[in-house]
C-alpha cells in the first residue's frame, strides 16, 4: 500500500526575511555577484533565520541561488576555505 506523505517547509522558513519579499526577486536563479543577488543579499541581511538558512544550503551542498546571505561563489569560497584547513 502506497501511503502518502505531506510535505512542509522548515519551520524556519516561517520566520525568513525572504517569505514577504518581492515576487520579482529571483532567489534561485540569481547569478553570483550579480545585482539580482545583491538585492536578495540584502534582504538577508537582517533576517533572524539568515544563519539557519546558510547552514541549511551548506548541509545540502545547494548549488544555486541565494541562501543565508550568500550566493553560490559565496558558498563555494567558504568550501574551498574548509577544505583548505582541513588539508
Amino acid at each position: 500500500m502506497t501511503k502518502l506523505v505531506a510535505l512542509r517547509a522548515p519551520k524556519w522558513q516561517g520566520h525568513a526575511a525572504c517569505r514577504n519579499a518581492d515576487r520579482e526577486v529571483d532567489w534561485i536563479d540569481a547569478e553570483p555577484r550579480s545585482k539580482a543577488a545583491a538585492a536578495c543579499k540584502e534582504i538577508c541581511r537582517l533576517c533572524p533565520v539568515r544563519l539557519t538558512c546558510a547552514i541549511t544550503a551548506l548541509t545540502r551542498d545547494e548549488s544555486y541561488g541565494v541562501w543565508g546571505g550568500m550566493d553560490q561563489a559565496d558558498r563555494e569560497a567558504l568550501r574551498h576555505a574548509d577544505a583548505q584547513i582541513a588539508a
